[in-house]
């Protein structure tokens, strides 16, 4: 706070001089310093509380937790649709226990939309074909049980 009144008290006295290059040079320098000096503030402040928010999950413990929130049966479509956003956040590839929970929680409120988007998410993140193909072939049953349908058998 110190540096930033001091560097407001420049530019009052800055405002008072002849206008030339020179000056208005001089001036938005400061201004920039100014705003600078706030922005770096603002962004050290919030570091340590996204530190304190961050939970270090096993990878059972992170399963469990998704496979709950997706079984949970008051969940809307919205919901729905936020906690696979925060899924598909991490740098990983969601095991099929989990999608089956979450192509079983679209179901449960009619989102067919979802379970598509389900799908090309695996097939974003997935590395290789490989890959999605085994999640495909271990989710296999819940798609045949609840009568889904793949983005490329739809054409996508």
């Amino acid at each position: 706070k110190p540096l930033i009144f001091l560097l407001s008290k420049v530019l009052v006295f800055l405002a008072f001089l002849p206008t030339n290059k020179f000056i208005i040079k001089m001036s938005m320098l400061v201004r920039s310093l100014v705003r600078n000096a706030t922005r770096v503030q603002t962004v050290s402040m919030a570091r340590p509380l996204v530190r304190q928010m961050h939970e270090e999950l096993s990878a059972q413990d992170f399963d469990n937790k998704w496979k709950a929130f997706f079984g949970d049966e008051s969940l809307d479509e919205h919901a729905i649709r936020r906690g696979l956003n925060d899924l598909f956040a991490h740098d990983l590839v969601p095991e099929p226990v989990i999608l089956a929970e979450a192509l079983k929680a679209c179901r449960r409120v009619n989102d067919f939309s979802t379970t598509v988007r389900i799908f090309e998410g695996v097939k974003d993140k997935s590395p290789d074909d490989a890959t999605y193909n085994y999640v495909v072939g271990e989710l296999k049953a819940t798609i045949d049980d609840l009568g889904l349908s793949l983005p490329e058998e739809l054409g996508f």
